[in-house]
């Protein structure tokens, strides 16, 4: 087993060992004292964070080229993390855009005719070589055929929370609830020791199960002690459905099912009032926000500023790729700050510190990763995004936290770092076969193109 090198600085009399620096660049650590370091540096140790803190001179004479990053005046912050997505579903991406009731007209249908185990592969690792160039280090997954997308992200060194979605009716890949959830079941037993995976299970939403299957998904989710991912309070039609059937609104309706715990991640909770907000922040129940998904879709804009200064534990999620086709976090910055500020007719609310909160460290509390990931700080997992600040649009850059929401775009994404591993470095994906990937994944919709409106007439 390869041990890199180890080395020694002493800083503020104290010794540190680290194997791996990253140098000169502004750290934003997104700590509990937003503690910025405008000429800092990291050193890490392994998988470990060691120090965060003001860059010490004559520190890169000491060690090798191979054992640090050159941020070049950069700004170095948390990884971003992805609270929802669906990455099995990239090369269906721009089908059907803008079409009314898209999903039961048009996405379920084309699941049922072209999901497979190999297409959910390769549909991964496409995704994830997009949200890697963007930025991200953590993502929450939830689709069919979940196994396949762990071996993706096992592959590709990314961090994950993966839950395996489940129906009551038929899906691609099982005959109803009790088929998924053994397959959620074998899930965890073959990834739950995994460093950066995450297995769960993941109940579809409130309408597309019924309550005898959602209890048993929250009674296997206390059983295997794993995460819940599902859609909440997103859907026009929800409301009047689940008050129709149970006599609730979605949200208590999924509290009394046993599914909102301080274990569970919920998208978009677009229809929160103010007691559905109080119970889903007395639960500590995570919240996935999808501005720019929600909005394309339009659903509507979630309450994502109250839940914010109530104390949820509230993220920022791209949704999947044809929801809000675009894949990585930093697309998301800009909307989530500006439809909050339209939607409450003030400027002021939801800043670029708030967004970025929500972007990093908001978005491991929504996934309860929080003591593992999403500050740079010492303790915490090497997860670590650097942007560059080479572009026109980037400089100059008096409030990184602004550049970062309002100026930056994927490409300013210079490099990647997860768990003490860089992924990227420079724009180049250092572990991923981009060219095979992009082979396999024009085969795929090469068959799609040909077939999908033979299949399911209007949906190009």
């Amino acid at each position: 087993m390869y041990q890199p090198d180890l080395y020694k600085t002493t800083i503020e009399g104290r010794e540190i060992e680290f194997s791996f620096a990253v140098l000169n660049g502004s750290v934003l650590t997104m700590d509990k004292s937003f503690h910025r370091y405008d000429h800092g540096m990291v050193l890490i140790a392994g998988n470990n964070i060691v120090y965060a803190g003001d860059e010490q001179k004559g520190l890169v004479e000491e060690i090798p080229p191979s054992s640090f990053l050159n941020a070049k005046g950069g700004i170095i912050i948390p990884g971003l993390i992805n609270t929802h997505t669906h990455i099995g579903m990239s090369f269906f991406r721009s089908l059907a855009d803008d079409k009314v009731d898209r999903l039961r007209k048009y996405i379920f249908p084309m699941e049922r005719e072209f999901v497979t185990p190999e297409l959910v592969y390769w549909a991964s690792l496409h995704t994830i070589s997009e949200m890697i160039l963007g930025g991200t280090t953590t993502f929450a997954d939830m689709y069919y055929y979940e196994e396949m997308t762990a071996k993706a992200t096992a592959e590709s060194g990314l961090r994950a929370v993966l839950g395996e979605s489940v129906t009551s009716e038929p899906c691609p890949d099982s005959s109803g609830a009790d088929e998924s959830i053994e397959k959620a079941r074998e899930l965890n037993r073959v990834f739950g020791s995994s460093k950066r995976i995450i297995p769960g299970i993941a109940p579809h939403a409130p309408y597309s199960l019924s309550r005898k299957d959602l209890e048993l998904v929250a009674a296997f989710a206390a059983e295997e002690k794993v995460p819940i991912l599902s859609h909440l309070a997103e859907m026009p039609f929800e409301e009047a459905f689940i008050k129709e059937k149970h006599g609730m609104r979605p949200i208590p309706y999924y509290d009394a099912c046993g599914l909102l715990t301080s274990n569970a991640t919920m998208a978009h909770c677009i229809f929160a009032n103010q007691q559905d907000r109080k119970l889903l922040v007395n639960r500590k129940t995570g919240i996935a926000h999808n501005a720019a998904a929600n909005s394309k879709s339009g659903k509507g804009i979630a309450p994502a500023y109250e839940f914010f200064i109530e104390g949820a534990r509230i993220g920022i999620g791209t949704d999947g790729p044809m929801s809000g086709n675009t894949m990585d976090l930093v697309h998301q910055l800009g909307a989530v700050s500006r439809f909050q500020k339209v939607r409450l007719n003030n400027p002021a609310l939801m800043t670029p510190i708030q967004v970025m909160e929500m972007a990093t460290i908001g978005g491991a509390r929504a996934l309860h990763l929080e003591k593992k990931t999403g500050s740079i700080e010492s303790g915490k997992r090497a997860d670590i995004t650097i942007f560059s600040i080479d572009a026109p649009s980037m400089f100059p850059v008096y409030d990184p936290y602004a550049a970062l929401v309002y100026s930056a775009s994927p490409s300013d994404v210079s490099s990647v770092i997860v768990d003490g591993e860089v992924l990227m470095k420079e724009r180049k994906l250092l572990h991923m076969d981009t060219a095979g990937i992009r082979e396999a994944a024009l085969s795929y919709t090469d068959t799609i193109r040909e077939k999908i409106n033979r299949t399911i007439p209007g949906i190009i």
